[in-house]
């Protein structure tokens, strides 16, 4: 009996090897070892060192167990990728050299981009920092690409704000291999020849002609974005109706745009070629036509993420026709997504890579279960099942998600399969023949603005785009399970299971620690750059105390921070908002968050006075305004006259100051003497030596003094003097500018606050110090 248990579990140990030696032969599990080895690398706040990669490879090739190959790519991707950034690292723009003015030689590299007050473009030179981000005020000189400039600019290390819900500007700069940003004050004249650069010259000028066709017409960023991959001029309201109705994959070239290209190509040099004697070579020219003309297309597009995808897919796809082998789908996924992450490690960073990639795998794999239905129900169950697949992911990256996206993209994925095609001949022909192809460019520019009319009443809808934040991690890959199994063969048990996977993801159910108890709050600092912005959520309310800045190039904090981060936390409504005073880095971002979100009452200089003595309760939370007290005179400085709020519950207590000065410390010190004296102090007006006086500190005697202030500030602060004062209060002290984000967690029993700061908790290699 012990030698037939033995013989079953020596056979059942050999059948694992064979099916892990074969596993390890599939482009899709080696796609997974790669993928996971770049992911490894980039979710470290430090880059792994070599010398253990070095040693694992050299037990993977002396070894000789099964899976031993997705153990080596895994090692050999780790060091790859680690190697990539060191290499990156080696050529940024120091922290400690941030703001140092400095003479920068070098050519205008990719497009640049116009708008009223500013050019921005990118310079590339042979040294550190190799790749530079300029802003360019006033009055700019038209740059061209592969230009020679020489200026003198301010360079900043590659910085940006980090807030919870919000775009990672940080990490785009890391994946674009920005070295460094800055603005230029002055040029100088640059000898040098104009250096390569000949495709985004011949798109920037293309852009240009094609421009001054249409005169400015509605549809002209559209045209530009279709046919050169040139997408500045579209408008911050037609990206609104791009993503209310789930259409903007359609203006950025992708695997749609390239496989329809290359299709086209491919078998009109078929049919052709078949046509003319001696057709052998018939095939061999259709794919080589075919291959050159998508690799040209993915040029246009400038070679982005999802153009690179889409290239090797069709790459893979023609040699594979061209060798008569057929190569599945998956195959050809798995190949391009190992492509891309060596071409880019980096790449796994961005949402693009997760939904260019999860969006094929996802319609790979509805597309088996429809084999056997019509074509008319196989269309609407590949809408259906794209949009419900790819709902859970696009709500976790942006909290949106549109509901008629199956039935827009029904309509005008058809559509595309003719507009693209007729877009780039008539732009080819406008650039080679303006006489005619002009007016062939304008019509269709009319035609596409009857239509976007209609697109844009859809997004109008209320119910057209759905805004949900996914509660987490777990509540994320519960969405991602119950979706995998309603998509399983009837008759395998465990299928009801996932309509319980996706509860917590459609109703925001949260795990009991990340509730709010009743008389417990959480107050977030969000970091806005030299600004304020407050969000204070209660177990059923929440306030906004200031907005952050706005700037004359459209960009605003209530936009790009406040919102996205209410909706991440789930909360789609504002009981009451509240701007301490009228300075544009408190107030510039009100517009935009009432724009955004439902906002009850208002307050400070958007509403209501807020006057001392002043209160209410929500969830057993006192809310009280300190100052300024009422019939204050009018003329007083702004800044005198912020508001002040208290906050407190059984856990402690918060102040918030505003930008308030010694003279109104100094009253509240006088008026205010008990009421002052809290757990949490947000200091005043960003740490100015004017405010957070030696009286004011000591009577408020804080255990947590929080900061708000731009990272390297031009005006210093948080002062030296302030810092020093807080410190021999014995304050622990955190700020928005190197912590991001900072989040205060009072508890409804005492002593139970915790300050966090959004870097520390998020801390990647990359990052700035």
């Amino acid at each position: 009996m012990a030698s037939a248990d033995g013989d079953r579990a020596k056979a059942r140990l050999a059948n694992a090897g064979r099916w892990l030696r074969g596993i390890e032969q599939e482009p899709l599990a080696l796609a997974i070892a790669c993928i996971g080895g770049a992911c490894f690398v980039y979710s470290r706040a430090t880059l792994p060192p070599l010398w253990p990669c070095v040693l694992a490879l050299g037990v993977c090739l002396v070894g000789r167990w099964p899976g031993r190959g997705l153990i080596a790519l895994f090692v050999i991707t780790v060091a790859w990728s680690s190697g990539w950034a060191q290499n990156q690292l080696d050529g940024r723009w120091p922290a400690a050299r941030h703001g140092e003015v400095v003479w920068l030689d070098g050519h205008v590299t990719g497009l640049p981009s116009h708008d009223t007050y500013r050019t921005r473009f990118e310079l590339r030179r042979d040294r550190p920092p190799y790749r530079v981000r300029l802003s360019w005020y006033e009055s700019a000189p038209t740059l061209t690409p592969g230009q020679c400039i020489s200026v003198q600019a301010k360079l900043d290390a590659p910085h940006g704000s980090a807030n919870p819900g919000a775009f990672d500007y940080e990490s785009w700069l890391w994946r674009q291999g920005i070295d460094a940003t800055g603005y230029v004050k002055r040029q100088r004249s640059c000898d040098a020849p104009v250096e390569g650069a000949w495709v985004d010259r011949a798109r920037a000028a293309a852009a240009r002609r094609v421009a001054v066709m249409l005169d400015a017409a509605p549809m002209t960023g559209i045209i530009q974005a279709l046919t050169l991959g040139v997408r500045d001029h579209i408008s911050n309201d037609q990206w609104q109706v791009l993503r209310a109705t789930g259409t903007s994959h359609l203006v950025a070239i992708s695997g749609l745009h390239i496989g329809l290209i290359a299709g086209l190509v491919f078998f009109a040099m078929r049919w052709l070629s078949l046509r003319l004697p001696g057709h052998r070579g018939g095939q061999g020219a259709a794919v080589a036509a075919a291959l050159v003309c998508a690799f040209g297309y993915a040029l246009l597009a400038g070679f982005a993420l999802p153009t690179q995808r889409a290239l090797v897919m069709v790459s893979i796809a023609l040699l594979a026709g061209l060798s008569m082998r057929r190569v599945s789908a998956l195959r050809m996924l798995a190949l391009a997504a190992i492509a891309v992450v060596f071409w880019q490690p980096s790449a796994v960073t961005a949402p693009g890579f997760w939904l260019s990639f999860g969006a094929v795998g996802w319609l790979i794999h509805l597309s088996r279960l429809v084999r056997h239905h019509s074509r008319l129900a196989a269309l609407v169950i590949l809408q259906l099942g794209l949009v419900a697949g790819l709902m859970p992911v696009t709500l976790w990256l942006f909290g949106q998600a549109s509901l008629v996206a199956p039935v827009v993209n029904a309509v005008l994925i058809p559509l595309a399969v003719v507009l693209v095609p007729l877009l780039l001949g008539a732009v080819l022909l406008a650039l080679i023949w303006p006489a005619v192809g002009a007016p062939l460019l304008r019509a269709i520019a009319a035609g596409m603005e009857f239509g976007w009319h209609g697109l844009a009443r859809v997004a109008d809808w209320s119910w057209a785009a759905i805004h949900l934040a996914i509660p987490g991690a777990f509540a994320l890959g519960l969405a991602l399970a119950g979706l995998a199994l309603l998509t399983l063969p009837r008759g395998i048990p465990g299928r009801w299971l996932a309509v319980w996977f996706l509860l917590p993801a459609l109703f925001g159910w949260r795990p009991a620690g990340q509730a709010i108890e009743p008389g417990g709050y959480r107050l977030t600092v969000l970091d806005v750059g030299q600004g304020l912005a407050t969000v204070v959520r209660t177990r059923a309310h929440t306030l906004v105390f200031d907005t952050g800045p706005s700037y004359r190039t459209g960009f605003n904090a209530g936009d790009a921070f406040v919102v996205p981060y209410l909706r991440q936390v789930g909360r789609d409504r504002i009981d009451r908002l509240i701007v301490s005073h009228a300075d544009n880095d408190h107030i510039g971002g009100a517009e935009a968050i009432m724009a955004g979100l439902e906002v009850s009452q208002r307050w400070g200089a958007i509403g209501r006075d807020c006057h001392a003595g002043e209160s209410w309760t929500w969830d057993g939370v006192e809310f009280a305004f300190l100052y300024p007290p009422a019939g204050q005179d009018v003329s007083a400085p702004r800044n005198e006259r912020s508001c002040v709020l208290r906050i407190g519950g059984p856990g402690g207590s918060v102040l918030l100051t505003g930008d308030i000065e010694a003279p109104a410390e100094r009253a509240l010190v006088s008026t205010e003497p008990g009421r002052i004296k809290v757990d949490v102090l947000l200091v005043a007006h960003h740490g100015s030596a004017t405010s957070t006086s030696p009286a004011f500190v000591a009577a408020v005697a804080p255990s947590y003094a929080l900061i708000s202030a731009g990272w390297h500030n031009r005006w210093g602060f948080p002062a030296a003097a302030v810092v020093d004062r807080l410190r021999r209060q014995d304050a622990r002290l955190a700020d928005t500018a190197t912590g991001g984000a900072l989040s205060v967690r009072v508890g409804a029993e005492r002593g139970r606050i915790t300050v966090s700061r959004w870097r520390r908790q998020h801390r990647r290699f990359w990052q700035v110090p």
